[in-house]
C-alpha cells in the first residue's frame, strides 16, 4: 500500500527500513527523501510518527530471538 503518492513510499519500504534497524523519526526522513524543504505535500513527514511505528514494529519482529 503507498504510504506517500508524492514520494511513491510504500509500507513495505518503511518495513525494509525498519527490519534494518531505522526507527528514528529523523533517520527514516533521511532514508525516504522527506524533509520539510522538499517539494512534496508533506503529509508523510506530517505523520512520521506512524511510520515510526511500522518501522519499529517490524524491526521488533525480525529481532526477537524464536524460543525453541
Amino acid at each position: 500500500m503507498y504510504i506517500c503518492v508524492c514520494k511513491g513510499i510504500k509500507e513495505s519500504d518503511v518495513e525494509d527500513l525498519g527490519r534494518a534497524g531505522v526507527t528514528c523519526p529523523k533517520q527514516l526522513a533521511a532514508a525516504l527523501g522527506i524533509d520539510d524543504e522538499d517539494d512534496s505535500c508533506g503529509r508523510c513527514l506530517d505523520n512520521i510518527s506512524d511510520l515510526v511505528t511500522i518501522a519499529s514494529i517490524e524491526h521488533a519482529r525480525h529481532s526477537t530471538p524464536v524460543q525453541v
